[in-house]
């Protein structure tokens, strides 16, 4: 697959997502993702991205100002 941004090639790796909501600062580590091996672009599958916005409301109904969690896990 190649990049939407600079046409290098997307490559399978890991990564760290960071959203910062409703003064709740969400780190999800070790994220499946497509990286670019030229810009670093990253891109999620539909699953994961799905996966990633279950977490993300997940987190942000613990009412703590810092979450930090790993992909792996809290997906099993």
């Amino acid at each position: 697959m190649k990049c939407f941004r600079c046409k290098g090639e997307m490559r399978p790796g890991v990564t760290t997502f960071v959203t910062d909501k409703d003064d709740c600062c969400i780190v999800i580590r070790r994220v499946p993702c497509l990286q670019c091996d030229a810009c670093g672009e990253v891109a999620f599958n539909g699953e994961v991205a799905e996966n990633l916005e279950r977490l993300v409301k997940a987190a942000r109904q613990t009412l703590t100002e810092v979450a930090v969690l790993k992909y792996p896990e809290a997906v099993a």
